[in-house]
């Protein structure tokens, strides 16, 4: 990580404003001042021209970082495990690999190659599901600390329905979450965040998440679990619960579900459901490279607006097989007919507002944290920064992340001289 903070970057500049707008200049700047916020942005003119030092990012675009809202830390192995269904897959790959986390060596060996992952495909924002295991998780928000990049983390909670390695008392893993939050919540600057994590309704007992919700309510943290990924997980959940008027219910039941409470994935959601979610102020983080891997079903794009509810985009790594945000946005466009305005949105400001964190980051807003992008497009990308942005997404491979910055210090890559 750079140490470098206190620069004016000059090049084709783009920020999301809202789903259905943003700011574009094509010739255009980023000043980031020396504590790492951002302390203007516009149009070029000549009075920055004696401003040192300055940094031409040539025909590359200066974006926000991404925000991957939903994304698995220890599953970074078991990526492209392919021909399962979700309840299958998660028993024979990744429950597996997260028993390994049992070893703390081993946890942080893997986390560093994690968070270096993140910040390579452009991510400076995530939300992470760690394991279990305590020390483990401490091990993970240490390497998330030394990596520079703005993590809301969690150490996963079940209690039940799962293999003896992974499963404890409700009771013990609560109390262990609230120690990790008095250690990590707002560590590293303000950067790190903590979140209580069921993994999802299957593997949690009534005690479970009603303590859950509990702890949630009185730390003031926020809620990070799965909702309706797939018809068997749904009916799982009828028979488990069967007081409960449908999935959603279960988590409303333990007021889990409010203001920062992020839901991935809600494909086999009613509307009813998802106006229930709108109502709550809650948040839905889509999945779409991960729900066409694992065959789960088509996010219903139109009916979750129609209720105007909350929608980021996570990579959900593992069962999405790849990091990059560009090509979890391209997954996107294709649920509906998504203007070039929105996949912006949806890939930095709405992830942020997911995570509680949009008056950090997501947008390129002064008094913001200098979280940044350096994109190169492919070589005949044409048209404004908005179409070229565009074109990285549905050509991604030929697309470079030149550079990520977090709090105005390169984080992966390198600026140009």
């Amino acid at each position: 990580m750079s140490g470098r903070r206190g620069v004016l970057l000059k090049g084709a500049v783009l920020s999301p404003r809202s789903v259905d707008r943003a700011d574009s200049y094509e010739d255009g700047f980023v000043r980031v001042d020396d504590e790492g916020r951002i302390a203007a942005i516009g149009v070029w003119h000549d009075a920055l021209n004696d401003a040192d030092p300055i940094v031409e990012v040539g025909n590359a675009l200066i974006l926000p970082a991404f925000v991957d809202a939903h994304v698995h830390l220890p599953q970074i192995d078991v990526r492209a495990r392919y021909g399962l269904p979700l309840m299958a897959w998660l028993e024979q790959h990744v429950f597996p690999a997260e028993t390994a986390f049992a070893d703390p060596e081993h946890a942080e060996r893997v986390a560093e190659r994690f968070f270096h992952a993140l910040a390579g495909n452009g991510i400076g924002t995530a939300g992470v599901f760690a394991t279990v295991h305590v020390e483990a998780t401490h091990r993970a928000f240490e390497v998330a600390a030394n990596s520079g990049l703005r993590i809301v983390m969690g150490k996963v909670l079940m209690d039940v329905n799962g293999p003896p390695e992974l499963i404890e008392p409700a009771d013990r893993g609560i109390e262990a979450s609230l120690e990790l939050a008095e250690r990590w919540e707002g560590a590293a600057g303000g950067r790190l965040h903590t979140a209580i994590t069921p993994r999802f309704a299957p593997t949690s007992s009534a005690a479970l998440l009603s303590h859950a919700g509990r702890a949630a309510r009185k730390a003031g943290l926020r809620v990070q679990t799965h909702l309706a990924e797939q018809r068997e997980e749904v009916e799982i959940v009828g028979r488990l619960f069967p007081e409960a008027a449908d999935y959603l219910a279960v988590y409303e039941q333990y007021g889990l579900v409010g203001e920062r409470s992020v839901f991935a994935h809600a494909i086999h959601c009613t509307d009813d459901a998802f106006g229930r979610l709108a109502n709550a102020g809650s948040t839905i983080v889509c999945c779409p490279t991960s729900n066409a891997f694992l065959g789960s079903g088509s996010f219903s794009l139109r009916r979750a607006k129609r209720a105007n509810v909350q929608i980021g985009v996570g990579s959900d790594v593992g069962a999405g097989p790849l990091f990059s945000p560009l090509d979890v946005l391209r997954h996107f466009a294709y649920l509906d007919r998504v203007e070039p305005a929105e996949l912006l949105y949806r890939g930095t400001l709405a992830g942020a507002e997911a995570l509680s964190l949009s008056h950090e980051t997501g947008s390129l807003a002064v008094g913001n944290a200098a979280d940044l992008v350096v994109l190169e497009p492919p070589v005949d990308a044409v048209g404004d920064p908005l179409q070229r942005f565009v074109q990285c997404v549905f050509r991604n491979p030929e697309t470079q992340v030149v550079a990520t910055l977090v709090e105005g210090r390169v984080v992966y890559g390198r600026l140009p001289t």
